[in-house]
């Protein structure tokens, strides 16, 4: 028998003696940690300090330990939660995964902890590659880096030096970009940019409404009224296929197409921000999912992709100086992140018949088991793939966040999203067992019910 040659560039892990010890590792780091679980005191003491060094406590006390499994992490002191919305959706394949624990050690025994841009090295060609591979004929490069608000400042640097001496973006109400000062003005939410300066070049339209039959017009109206108003100066849109901080909505791909089609004959750039949208809606990217490739201009990824990057047609390729940084990202990050591809691919994730594709099904019969048990207190619900949330009640921020605490009381692990009415959000992992789909909403009945039950509101 022929021996298999090995790829130079492939994994260590293809090497059966290479993972064979990072397997040891695992096992003895995982035994390791069984005898350094935080007494409850000492848990409670950690996650105040904590708090006092950020100068803001946590969200949830949560300090995580050193095991878990699937949808449930375990805490630094052995209590174990069901987390459903996976870090804001980068633990796309849930908790001490071992393939992924195997593929991080291995990573982590390289040469360099981070990579740059400079001196990248395999991990950072196999993640480009991979992603390269589900971008479609027109998205012919990629840039790495770090965090998704860093891929979209690249995008939005690189569409202003394209399009210059043009300077104002078109966004949907209601949509997200990031943290930093210019994404914050980007983004739909003035408590996220309090007391930080405005330039006024960010445009509003409205997003799309499935009880409006106009919708698209309205729309295509308010797109129109901005390009008569600001004549050549409109440098891109923006297109968050899923509002993630909006509360997981989401429209049909006309909608979509209709802008991307107004904008392509205006010559504005159409830019899709696919950071908390990527590997969770059928396809790797969910511009693909419905169908929009040919309109795409830039998209940018992250999150469950273990870092971020930038994706672009040749027109778009930036100018030296523009495009730089020191990090890339971590050579642990890449190589997980080109794992994950690999095993969406590999694992029949992807497709409209595809595991995540089945799993907005079951999250979808479960939601519907759930209001017919509480009807008053499950209100309209939103999702695709395993993107999901849900009006709690009447949909206050006091009461959705109460359904929030009492979820994570009964074991329960979510955040809330959307402005009028607020929701309780969901980002699952897409491996979610149906054990684990029954053992939340479970959680969540109990905690839909106590919440009512205390504020005295039908359910």
């Amino acid at each position: 028998m022929a021996r298999r040659t090995r790829n130079p560039l492939g994994t260590l892990l293809e090497s059966p003696a290479v993972r064979e010890a990072a397997g040891a590792l695992l096992d003895a780091v995982a035994q390791e940690a069984q005898s350094r679980r935080l007494a409850p005191e000492a848990y409670a003491r950690a996650v105040r300090e904590l708090g006092r060094m950020r100068g803001r406590p946590l969200l949830y006390p949560l300090l995580v330990g050193r095991s878990g499994r699937g949808a449930r992490v375990a805490l630094a002191d052995g209590t174990v939660k069901l987390d459903f919305i996976g870090g804001i959706g980068v633990f796309a394949l849930g908790h001490a995964d071992r393939d992924l624990l195997e593929t991080a050690v291995v990573a982590a025994a390289a040469d360099e902890v981070f990579q740059g841009h400079l001196a990248p090295g395999p991990e950072y060609l196999r993640l480009s590659k991979a992603l390269l591979r589900h971008s479609g004929k027109h998205l012919r490069h990629v840039w790495l880096s770090l965090s998704g608000a860093v891929a979209n400042e690249n995008a939005l640097k690189t569409i202003l030096q394209k399009k210059a001496p043009a300077d104002r973006i078109v966004v949907f109400e209601g949509g997200f970009a990031g943290r930093t000062t210019t994404l914050a003005e980007i983004t739909d939410r003035p408590g996220f940019r309090e007391g930080l300066p405005l330039r006024g070049n960010v445009l509003h339209v409205p997003f799309y409404d499935p009880d409006d039959p106009d919708s698209v017009r309205r729309t295509l109206d308010a797109l129109d009224a901005h390009l008569a108003r600001h004549p050549g100066r409109i440098a891109a849109m923006l297109f968050e296929l899923v509002q993630g901080e909006g509360g997981i909505r989401t429209a049909p791909p006309p909608f979509f197409a209709a802008l991307m089609q107004r904008c392509r004959e205006a010559k504005v750039a159409v830019w899709v921000d696919e950071v908390q949208t990527f590997a969770r809606t059928g396809e790797l990217f969910a511009f693909r999912t419905f169908g929009l490739d040919e309109w795409v201009d830039v998209v940018t990824c992250g999150k469950a992709l273990q870092g971020s990057a930038m994706l672009f047609r040749r027109s778009y390729k930036p100018g030296p100086g523009l495009v730089a940084g020191t990090y890339a990202g971590s050579t642990v990050g890449m190589a997980v992140g080109a794992r994950i591809i690999d095993r969406l691919e590999k694992d029949g994730y992807l497709g409209p018949e595809g595991r995540i594709s089945v799993l907005e099904g079951r999250v979808a019969r479960r939601f519907e088991a759930l209001s017919r048990s509480l009807p008053r207190a499950v209100g309209p619900r939103s999702g695709i793939g395993a993107m999901h949330a849900f009006v709690p009640f009447d949909g206050s921020a006091e009461v959705t966040q109460a359904v929030l605490r009492a979820a994570f009381d009964e074991g329960l692990i979510a955040l809330g999203s959307g402005t009028g009415p607020h929701k309780v959000r969901f980002l699952l992992p897409v491996n979610v067992t149906d054990e684990e789909l029954e053992t939340g909403f479970t959680m969540l009945e109990k905690a839909l019910r106590r919440v009512g039950e205390e504020r005295d509101l039908p359910c």
